[in-house]
């Protein structure tokens, strides 16, 4: 088995404004204060509106929210301006 060849495989069929990404941006998001320890700081002042964000995008892009919208299909990253 070539995992190096399956993992390209898998990587090149992904795009980072579809809705599969949106759980790789909510994931490292939480796991990033994870590993640094510091998840308590996931709800400070500075941090709550960004932690809802990731959250509530990777629902919305699940159909968590409302499935009969665009989002559904989309990250994140599908709302910056190009």
């Amino acid at each position: 088995m070539d995992i190096d060849a399956n993992v390209r495989e898998f990587l090149a069929g992904r795009n980072a404004n579809e809705r599969y990404a949106s759980f790789d941006y909510c994931f490292n998001y939480f796991q990033s204060f994870r590993e640094s320890g510091a998840v308590s700081l996931l709800a400070s002042s500075d941090n709550v509106q960004l932690s809802c964000l990731h959250l509530g995008f990777y629902l919305a892009s699940w159909g968590m929210f409302r499935g009969s919208t665009e989002l559904l299909q989309k990250s994140a990253r599908y709302l910056i301006r190009s």
